[in-house]
Order: C-alpha cells, then sequence, then structure tokens
C-alpha cells in the first residue's frame, strides 16, 4: 500500500508541473489603439523574458516607457509644441523591435463641435430658432455715393455782371461770400472753364469730410502691434494735457524725420550722462564718435545718438524706442528722393506728448547702474550731482521708461527707482530678454520695488521665448519675434552707413515697455486719471488676462488694452470663439457660424465680439461662457450662444 501511495504522489505531482514543459502562448500586441483624449494606453501582453524597445514616428505621440522586459501597460500621451489643427483625426504609429517585431497603428480622433454665435442686443426669439449663413451676414457693402457733383465758385465781382458756362445751374448763392454752388451735366469739363475764366477767384469741387480715422502713414499696416493692444484707436480720444516721458537709453537721433517736434532738444533739459567720445591721442589720426568717452566724462547737453556699434543700418536702440511712443502721423518732408514721406505712427502720436532723451548707453548699448541712476533722478525732477555739476531737470517726467536691464541687483537703482515714484512718477521697465538661458532670474531696474515690469508677446499673443518669466512681472505688450515675417515691433532707427532716417524691425521687452510707458502717459494726457497711482490702477484692472487666470509670472496680470482703458466704444466686430481646455484654441465664426474639431474633455468656451480686432477676448467686449463636455465620435452641437455685455 505504501508503494502505491508513493506513486499515487508522483504521478499528481507530475501533472501539476505539466503547464511548465508546454510551449508559451503566443505574444499578444493590439494592431491599433484608439486614444480618448490626449492620453491612451498600449497594453503588452508578452512573456517575462521577452525585451522589447518602442520608437514613435510621430512628433506629437509620446510613449512612457519606450523600453522593458515583461509584460507591461505603456502609457501614451498627445503632446502638441503649437495649436493641433483642425481636422477630423490624428494618425500615427509605434514601431516595437528587440525579441518581438511590429508597428502598431495610433489613432486621435478629434470630434466635430459646431454651432452659432448671436449678439444679445440684436437677436430675436424668432430668429434663433433656425439660424443659417444667411441669416447673420454682416453689414451690406456701403453703396457708391449717387449726390450730384457740385462746384463752388469765387467769383472776383457779383455774379449778375458774369456769363455762366453754357450747361450749367446755379444751386445756391452766397452774396455775402460771393460763394456760388453750381452744377453742371459735366462737372470737370465745367471745373476746367471756370479756372480759365479771369472772372473767377477760384472754383474747386464741392468735396465731403469725414471724421478722423486711423493714421494713413506709409508702415502703418505692418505696425501689428498696435492692433494687439487696440491702440489703433486712439483717434477717438481727445488729449488735452501735456505729459513728459523720459527715454533713458543710448540717445536719440534728432534729425529723424518722424520725430520733429515730439522731442525735448538739447538746452530744453536733454542730457546726455555718457559724453562724447575723447579726442583721438593722435591729432593725424580722425575724431572716432564711436570711440570710448574720457574717463570722468561729466556728460553734456545734446543727447544725439553718435553711433550703434551693434547695427550699423538699422541702428539706434534709444530712437527705435521713442518712435513707438512718439512719432508723428501723417506726412514730412523726406530725408531722400526714396526715402519714405510719412513712415510710422507712435501710440501717442495725437496727444500732447514729447520724450526726453536721457543717454546713459554708449555704443555698444552698455552702461552703469551709477548713470542710470542719476537719469532716473534727474528725469524725476531731482536735483543730481554728476561730476562737479549741479543738475536740474527743466522738463520732469511723469513718465520714464527704461528699456535696459541686468541681471545683478543694484542698491543704486533701486533706490532712485525708490525716489522717483517717491515724486509720484510712473517707472517703467523692461522685464528682461534672459529667460532661455536665466529662466525666472529677476531683472533689475524691472524688478525693484515701485517698478512696472514689462514682459513681451509675440503676434500670436503668447509669451514670447525670450520674455522673463518671474514673480515680479506686472504687464505684458507686443514685444514680438523678429523670426517670423513680419513679427517685430516696427519703428525709428538709424542707417550709419548711409547718414539716413530709415525703419527696422526690432524684438524685445525693450519695445514692450515704450508701449506700457506711452499708454500711460496717454491716461494722464486725456485726464483719465489725476495722478500716477489712478493711472496705473486704470491700465491694470482694464488688461486681457491671459495664462493661468489671475496673475501669472508670463503675463502679469495680462495684456495692454487701450479701449478698456479709455473707455472706448468701437465699432461692432466679428465673433470669436475661444475653447479652453485639452487643445485650447480659436475659431472664427463666419456670418456667426463656427466649426472646428477638439480632442475629447472638458472645456470652457467664450464667444465674444471681438471689436478691437485682435483675436482676443478683451475686458469690455460683449461676450458669454459656457462649460462643455466634448465626447463622442459624432458632431456636437452647441447651438446658439447669445454674446451680450
Amino acid at each position: 500500500m505504501r508503494h502505491y501511495a508513493l506513486l499515487a504522489v508522483v504521478l499528481l505531482a507530475g501533472c501539476a508541473s505539466q503547464n511548465a514543459w508546454m510551449p508559451a502562448p503566443p505574444n499578444s500586441i493590439p494592431a491599433e489603439v484608439v486614444m480618448e483624449g490626449l492620453e491612451g494606453s498600449l497594453t503588452l501582453r508578452v512573456g517575462s523574458n521577452v525585451a522589447w524597445q518602442i520608437d514613435s514616428y510621430s512628433s506629437w505621440l509620446t510613449v512612457s516607457p519606450r523600453s522593458g522586459v515583461g509584460p507591461r501597460v505603456v502609457k501614451l500621451e498627445a503632446n502638441f509644441s503649437g495649436e493641433i489643427q483642425s481636422q477630423a483625426e490624428y494618425s500615427g504609429s509605434l514601431s516595437i523591435s528587440g525579441d518581438v517585431e511590429t508597428t502598431v497603428a495610433v489613432r486621435l480622433p478629434l470630434v466635430r463641435v459646431v454651432g452659432a454665435v448671436a449678439d444679445a442686443s440684436l437677436a430675436s426669439t424668432a430668429s434663433l430658432t433656425q439660424i443659417d449663413a444667411h441669416a447673420l451676414r454682416s453689414d451690406p457693402p456701403s453703396k457708391a455715393s449717387t449726390k450730384p457733383v457740385e462746384i463752388l465758385v469765387k467769383y472776383r465781382r457779383d455774379l449778375r455782371s458774369v456769363a455762366l458756362p453754357q450747361g450749367s445751374r446755379v444751386l445756391s448763392h452766397d452774396q455775402i461770400s460771393r460763394l456760388t454752388k453750381l452744377k453742371s451735366t459735366n462737372p470737370q469739363a465745367l471745373l476746367q472753364r471756370l479756372r480759365l475764366d479771369p472772372s473767377v477767384e477760384w472754383a474747386e469741387i464741392n468735396g465731403t469730410v469725414s471724421a478722423q480715422g486711423e493714421p494713413t502713414d506709409q508702415f502703418y499696416p505692418q505696425q501689428w502691434y498696435l492692433r494687439s493692444t487696440g491702440a489703433r484707436f486712439t483717434y477717438l480720444q481727445s488729449y488735452t494735457n501735456p505729459v513728459t516721458v523720459a527715454v533713458v537709453d543710448t540717445g536719440v537721433r534728432y534729425d529723424h524725420p518722424d520725430l520733429a517736434g515730439r522731442l525735448w532738444l538739447p538746452g530744453e533739459g536733454a542730457y546726455d550722462f555718457v559724453g562724447d567720445a575723447a579726442p583721438p591721442t593722435d591729432p593725424n589720426q580722425p575724431y572716432d564718435p564711436c570711440a570710448d568717452p574720457a574717463p570722468g566724462n561729466p556728460g553734456d547737453t545734446d543727447p544725439s545718438d553718435p553711433c550703434d556699434l551693434l547695427s550699423r543700418s538699422g541702428g539706434s536702440h534709444g530712437t527705435h524706442v521713442t518712435g513707438i511712443i512718439a512719432a508723428g502721423a501723417g506726412p514730412f518732408t523726406p530725408a531722400c528722393p526714396t526715402c519714405t514721406d510719412s513712415g510710422i505712427a507712435g501710440m501717442a502720436y495725437n496727444a500732447p506728448l514729447k520724450v526726453l532723451p536721457l543717454r546713459v548707453l554708449d555704443s555698444l548699448g552698455n552702461g552703469t547702474f551709477e548713470d542710470v541712476a542719476l537719469a532716473v533722478r534727474y528725469a524725476a525732477g531731482i536735483p543730481v550731482q554728476n561730476g562737479n555739476q549741479t543738475l536740474q531737470n527743466p522738463q520732469p517726467a511723469q513718465v520714464i521708461n527704461l528699456s535696459l536691464g541686468s541681471l545683478a541687483y543694484s542698491n543704486v537703482m533701486c533706490e532712485a527707482v525708490s525716489d522717483a515714484v517717491a515724486r509720484g512718477v510712473l517707472v517703467v521697465a523692461a522685464a528682461g530678454n534672459f529667460q532661455s538661458r536665466s529662466p525666472g532670474a529677476l531683472v533689475y531696474p524691472a524688478a525693484c520695488p515701485g517698478a512696472i515690469s514689462v514682459g513681451a508677446t509675440d503676434q500670436s499673443n503668447q509669451v514670447a521665448f525670450y520674455s522673463q518669466q518671474n514673480s515680479e512681472v506686472d504687464i505684458a505688450a507686443p514685444g514680438g519675434n523678429t523670426a517670423q515675417t513680419g513679427g517685430g515691433i516696427l519703428s525709428t532707427t538709424w542707417n550709419y552707413t548711409t547718414n539716413l532716417p530709415n525703419y527696422t524691425f526690432y524684438m524685445g521687452t525693450s519695445q514692450a515697455t515704450p508701449q506700457v510707458a506711452a499708454a500711460l502717459a496717454m491716461v494722464l494726457s486725456a485726464g483719465r486719471a489725476a495722478d500716477a497711482a489712478q493711472a496705473w490702477a486704470l491700465i491694470r484692472d482694464n488688461l486681457t488676462d491671459l495664462g493661468d487666470p489671475g496673475r501669472d509670472d508670463s503675463y502679469g496680470y495680462g495684456l495692454l488694452n487701450l479701449p478698456g482703458a479709455f473707455a472706448w466704444t468701437l465699432p461692432r466686430g466679428d465673433f470669436l470663439m475661444s475653447f479652453s481646455g485639452p487643445s485650447p484654441r480659436q475659431a472664427p465664426a463666419v456670418n456667426g457660424l463656427f466649426e472646428t474639431y477638439l480632442v475629447p474633455g472638458r472645456y470652457t468656451i467664450t464667444a465674444c465680439r471681438d471689436d478691437s480686432g485682435n483675436k482676443l477676448c478683451d475686458r469690455g467686449e460683449p461676450k458669454v461662457e459656457r462649460t462643455v463636455q466634448v465626447s463622442g465620435r459624432t458632431t456636437l452641437d452647441l447651438g446658439t450662444m447669445l454674446v451680450g455685455p
């Protein structure tokens, strides 16, 4: 019996271990994975000793982990560097190699989202039951005027003693001014005959006038930044109070025709804290205006920018900054036969504003903490001692622009900023262009207490790649990106090779800062604010919030928005849809209808009437918000969203 029992145990043991001798099941890897949103998974059912590696053939698709041994659930994630395309689906593939080799197709279906948007103040209940492409068409095109052409004539003597040209008819006659209004079937011929008539003092078409609109300067269409901030509508505002903005920089080219009449001149308060270049040690050598000044040079009253060693053909950083603020609008005498006769328009072109140029940077764009501090105090009207001289600015500035900075903290600069602010002066400074190499670092004087730190955005209203992002950024304004066609900030510069004025695209927080300085000056000039604190509060409280809700390190409190600060009544704009969620995007509403494709997920949808035309839903523009869950494989119809105040 014992032998039989032992045999039974052996047989049972053999049965229990029989699977270990059988072939392992085949590896199981799906041929296709469909992602539901930005994340998905790939299940690798392989043997415990199977080594594998996964490579993605699609830039938008990442896997984690990329390699391993044995069965595993691999995480798939969709990462888009920019806005995703409005298309029905993204597709990609994964290559699996190692002990097992295969290819897996990956699909990310997007949800088609459609709807309509209408102005709540114009739409009626009946019109909302069905909206088609014709229901919300824009205003019809204006018809050509059919009013008869009239000619105004001033005769040298009484009308009764002159012979009227054949084919003309008198519409009216003013005996006091001897002004006669005529009508003719051929007005141009009549006008020509009248001008040849010795009894006629003058004759002209009775033309029309219209309300003033945007500038017509030659390069104005390339100033996209005036549209981003709504500054294009500055003609809607009247400005009465004179304001001085000090530009502490490389100096300025007084001979640039677009700045004529917009600058305080040498002897009127402008000052050069760097000083002219020292004469050559060898009297036989020519004078070099780009050479270093003599040690201990006390400076002088002429802050003309003598040269720019960094940009010979389109230089003068200070002139560029000044043009953004104060370049005039309208024609001027061109500097050469092929030169422009109108150029650009500064933000404050129609305000009684003047720039006070103060030179603290040399021909390489470098300066000292000491000179910046002297210039800030001097600009604010505080007496300063420079060398053996005591200087008093006869034109104290209400706003100081500092498009310069250093990663090093400076007591002397921050104390100067504090003194100026205590005087009621607005100090506006560039947040810095060091984000790529020193992310998050503080830049001074922008980070000094009391200074308004300005970050930069690009043409897409995104934070610029170079713009410093830190806890001291207060506000954002367009700084541009010259790597994009037409994406820089266009302003006044100087060609030192031809010795002629010109215009150049720059980029940087240096270009964003003068836009904020100009806006603050305009608020003061228009009487919208009585002092510096009120001016900054008005600008800050009407910014367009970008990035994370509320203040953030990229945009500060938001993007500069002049229509909101001035409460301008703008012409009705087009509707704009913004989707904030897994795949944020904007979509235009053409004739009130919109269509787009979104990654599944939860979205906050904002519909607005983009009156400023900057492709943003600004504060003060009529809008409505909804939260919706986007899911499924069919079209999601959001219905009609009513946009109201």
